[in-house]
C-alpha cells in the first residue's frame, strides 16, 4: 500500500481507501490491477464498487485466492 499512501496515513482494516487514505480512482484502479496479477485472480467489477475499506479490500482477494 506505500505507493498509495502517499501521505503516511496509519492503515487499519478499517480505513477507507478513498476517504480515510486520499486514494484517487485512478489509483484504486492500479491497485486492483496490481493484486489481479500478484494473486492471479480477478476482482469482478461489481465487487469491486461495494468495496470502500482495506479489511473489504483483503476479505474480497482471500475470498478470491480461496476458490
Amino acid at each position: 500500500m506505500v505507493p498509495y499512501n502517499p501521505k503516511n496515513h496509519v492503515i487499519i482494516r478499517q480505513s477507507g481507501i478513498v476517504t480515510d487514505l486520499e486514494v484517487d480512482s485512478t489509483a484504486v484502479f492500479d491497485l486492483i490491477m496490481g493484486l489481479e496479477d500478484f494473486y492471479d485472480i480477478s476482482i469482478p467489477m461489481e465487487m469491486v464498487s461495494d468495496i470502500k475499506t482495506v479489511g473489504e479490500l483483503v476479505v474480497a482477494v482471500q475470498q478470491l485466492t480461496a476458490e
